[in-house]
């Protein structure tokens, strides 16, 4: 009889989330911005969800303050995503913290379980319309990834990706390697500087395209 009443609470409770996810226009996101606080782990200040967002293991799910949210972004979270503040998500882009195993080719993959890996989002990055990212990847602070990205690895702070897979297009910032950063003997660090920038220009590093255009 236990058993009964819990799984009776979780389906009402799903079917409670599932109709505040979808109610339309601005009554829909004042409605989310103070009600999905008591379904998710974490809702931060002043977010803004539109109408379609699909979320599976919301309590794995965690959101930072001034987050916006287009229409109809899908978030797995059975393997935990947590999201940082002022992260803009454009519409149908997917996060993917769980995925199907299929080790074993002697058996149906639909029967070897499920493979779970955090997914993490710094702040300030801009997810574009129809992105996916996919399990046990972490976004750095500040990258935008490009509309149409299939995101398979991980993303370095600022960087600008785009396609499938995605790869890095540029950089918000002009990035400084390790070895670059140690200036040898007798060379100033504007030399070292004026070196790196001749270098990314001519297009032996990642930052070949300084300002490449994002579609939303």
């Amino acid at each position: 009889m236990k058993s009964l009443f819990w799984s009776l609470r979780e389906e009402i409770r799903a079917a409670i989330l599932s109709l505040l996810t979808w109610l339309p226009t601005g009554l829909g996101v004042i409605a989310r911005r103070r009600l999905l606080r008591h379904f998710l782990g974490c809702v931060g200040a002043n977010a803004r969800i539109l109408s379609g967002l699909r979320l599976t293991n919301p309590e794995k799910i965690r959101i930072g303050s001034n987050c916006n949210f287009n229409h109809n972004v899908y978030i797995a979270g059975g393997g935990e995503v947590t999201i940082g503040d002022w992260v803009g998500f454009g519409p149908d882009a997917k996060i993917w913290s769980v995925s199907h195993r299929f080790d074993d080719p002697d058996s149906p993959w639909q029967k070897q379980g499920w493979i779970r890996n955090p997914v993490i989002i710094g702040d300030d990055v801009w997810v574009a319309a129809n992105v996916f990212v996919m399990p046990g990847v972490t976004i750095g602070h500040g990258a935008i990834l490009s509309a149409g990205s299939v995101v398979n690895k991980s993303i370095p702070p600022f960087a600008i990706v785009a396609g499938n897979p995605a790869r890095v297009i540029g950089w918000r910032r002009p990035q400084v390697s390790a070895a670059e950063e140690e200036v040898p003997s007798g060379r100033s660090s504007a030399t070292i500087t004026q070196l790196t920038e001749h270098f990314r220009r001519s297009g032996n590093s990642l930052g070949q395209a300084a300002s490449p255009q994002v579609q939303a």
